[in-house]
This record gives C-alpha cells, structure tokens and sequence, in this order.
C-alpha cells in the first residue's frame, strides 16, 4: 500500500526486470529497466510506437484489435520479457480527490469512504472503480482486505485489481452500518482529530477494457497507477528538488497536459488540461500528404507555438495561485518546475516558461543514479513516466 512517505525505490533482488507501459492518444511507449540489489538501475531500453489517428481517443480505447496487434509487436521486440510489469492509467480518464475525514482505523476509514461516494462525492462517470490512501494521521496497522460490495450497491469497487498505486490491492468494504464494526468509545476518541484521504477513482467499464486488451496482448500487469506518482518516483532518483519543497511535476504530450502540485512528499493536487502543442514528428511514418505538412507548418509557427506555450502558463500560475491562496498555503513558496514530454520543442517550452514564471523551470534529466546508454540519456524526458512506472519493481 502507498504511504504518506512515498517509499516506492526499494533494494530489489540482482537481475530483476521491470517494464513501465504506457498508452497515449498518438504513442505507446515501454521503458525496460534492470534492478539490481546496491546497484543503480539499468536502462536496458526504452521503446515507441506511433499509432495511426482514431485508435485511441482522450484515452478512450476505439479499435482494441489493431491496440492488441501493436503491444504484442513492441513486446517481440524486448530481448526478453520483464517479470514485472506496470500500466499507467490516462488521466483524462482519473478522478482524484483529495478529503479530511476521521482519523480512524483503515478498515473503518474504507467504510466512511463507500459512505462518501455513494451519498456525497459526485463522480463524472458511473459504475466507478475506486480506492483511497490515508495520507497521514495516526499511524495504524495495515488493513486487511474486506468483502466486496454486493451486486445490488450502488457504486461496488469491483476487481481486485486496481489502481495499486493509489492504496494497495484491498478492495473497500461495504454492507453493515458505517461504523458497525468498532467501538462507539473509540470513535469518539479518534474522531477529535483529521486525516488526509486522496481518493482515486475511474470507470470501471474502461479499467475493464484496458485489462482486457492487455491480457489479449499476452501482458500480465503486476500494477495500475496514475501518471503523478509515477513521476515523483523518478523524481526520487534525482536531485531536481529537494523533498521537503513544494514544487511542480509537469507532463506533456500534443493534446493535454499533466499538472501535479507536490509538497514535500505528499501530493496535494493533480489534474489533466487538454492543449494543443506543436506535432511531433512521425518517426517511421516517410509519408506525409500536402493537408499533413501544411497543417503541421501551420502549427509550428513561432506566433502559434508562443500562444500555446503561454496557455500553459497561465495554468500553471492558475494553479500555484488556486493552491496558495483558495487552498490557504500561503506560507509555502514554490521552488520549481520539473517538466517532462515527447514534443518536439520541449527546450524552447521551458526557455518560454522560464521567461514568464518567477520561478527555475527544467526538464527531467538523468542522474548517476542510473546507469544507461548515452543514446538513452537523450530520451530521459520523454520516457520519464514509463522509467517511474518501471522503478516500481516488485511493488504491486
């Protein structure tokens, strides 16, 4: 289970592979990487494939045959197949909230938890797979799984299976009155104080297909997480920010964008913003028609690029100022941007960004803490969410 410390990279048995996957609108992209016991890991590859248009659409999977096809290609090209392996959830497709509730037992918290969505949390999709984390408070034993929801609840958490980096793989519980299983005395007790909760939830009918294809595909995932924790475990890896600062974790791709506030080593807001950002070019794809090579002229002109570049600084410092002032965090200033992505002009990105916010802009950059190919080192941006998925390891 995910902890307020955010341990995630642990001493791992020698020889161990790991594989961080993950599905965009216009990509698929794989990072395998080698953890080894008191040794840094190893880059052994980091592999894209285009997709064609329509395929996937806001993360949305629309032809799952041809999606099947291409991971099992990318796969054939590994030297061999990672024994762990990790799938990062599109954000467009994640709810995350943030609650104070009781500080009370695990076990009893899952309870107040179902009660929150099914009376008092309003979710954008029905049918919900959820789970939660308890960010902090009283520090508990971990709890234990509890029986599902029946078929007949309103909102049943579903499979055993499920966004594991948010809470582990126990499912919440449901059923009996909502404090049924405790004593009213320590209720009373614990309840004088608050905790934190980061809620994950997503629907399940997509979770499903996600699985399906993937199980199609021949891939057995040993977890699902969402694209902020995965960041902040390479984050971990490097000396970009010192962890007890309040920064930002940005990631981009041509159509939306990943914005994460991190304080210290808690997560206090994520949220995915649809962008438009310059294409990337096609890689394998040789030919282009006249429409494609106007269209992507047109785009990357430097008056089009700078109104893009300053819409996403305005949501950037619509953020940090929704987060110190409507969230009351005025005592706490930003130290950073850490940016990562596959566009073309990611360095002229943060050259405008550093221009326009008051505060140091950079990109992910490898550390000693890696040991890869100098060819490898090039990418370490644009494969930082699957690196992060990857640094997972054994970790389900």
């Amino acid at each position: 289970m995910l902890t307020s410390s955010f341990n995630f990279i642990k001493a791992l048995k020698p020889g161990q592979t790991s594989l961080g996957i993950e599905i965009s609108d216009s990509t698929i992209k794989m990072s395998k990487v080698l953890l080894r016991k008191n040794n840094e890991p190893l880059i052994q590859m980091n592999v894209t494939e285009e997709l064609p248009p329509l395929m996937m659409e806001e993360g949305r999977i629309k032809e799952p045959l041809r999606l099947i096809q291409t991971l099992q290609t990318m796969m054939t090209r590994l030297d061999s197949k990672p024994k762990h392996i990790h799938l990062v959830f599109p954000s467009q497709l994640v709810m995350v909230r943030f609650l104070k509730l009781p500080d009370i037992p695990e076990k009893d918290l899952a309870k107040l938890v179902d009660f929150e969505i099914k009376h008092n949390i309003h979710l954008p999709f029905e049918n919900p797979l959820y789970d939660f984390v308890k960010m902090n408070g009283i520090a508990r034993k971990k709890r234990k799984t509890v029986k599902k929801f029946k078929k007949e609840a309103e909102a049943p958490t579903g499979k055993e299976f499920f966004l594991e980096a948010a809470a582990g793989k126990e499912e919440l519980g449901g059923g009996k009155g909502l404090f049924d299983d405790f004593q009213e005395e320590e209720f009373k007790a614990d309840t004088a104080m608050q905790c934190d909760v980061m809620l994950v939830a997503a629907p399940k009918e997509i979770m499903d297909q996600y699985l399906e294809v993937l199980d199609s595909a021949g891939i057995k995932l040993t977890s699902i997480e969402i694209k902020a924790l995965s960041l902040f475990r390479l984050l971990q890896s490097t000396s970009l920010t010192k962890l007890k600062d309040t920064f930002l974790i940005v990631d981009l791709n041509e159509t939306a964008g990943d914005l994460s506030i991190f304080h210290g080593e808690d997560l206090k807001i994520t949220r995915s913003i649809p962008l438009i950002f310059a294409a990337k070019s096609q890689g394998n794809v040789d030919v282009k028609t006249n429409a494609d090579q106007l269209f992507s002229e047109f785009l990357d002109g430097d008056a089009d690029f700078r109104n893009h570049c300053n819409d996403l600084a305005h949501e950037l410092e619509r953020l940090m100022n929704f987060y110190r002032y409507t969230l009351n965090n005025r005592n706490q200033e930003f130290a950073g941007v850490v940016i990562s992505g596959d566009l073309s002009r990611m360095p002229e990105i943060v050259s405008f960004l550093t221009e326009r916010l008051p505060i140091p802009v950079q990109l992910f950059q490898s550390a000693h803490y890696f040991s890869c190919n100098s060819v490898l080192k090039d990418d370490f941006s644009m494969y930082a969410v699957t690196l992060g998925l990857a640094l997972r390891g054994a970790e389900s």
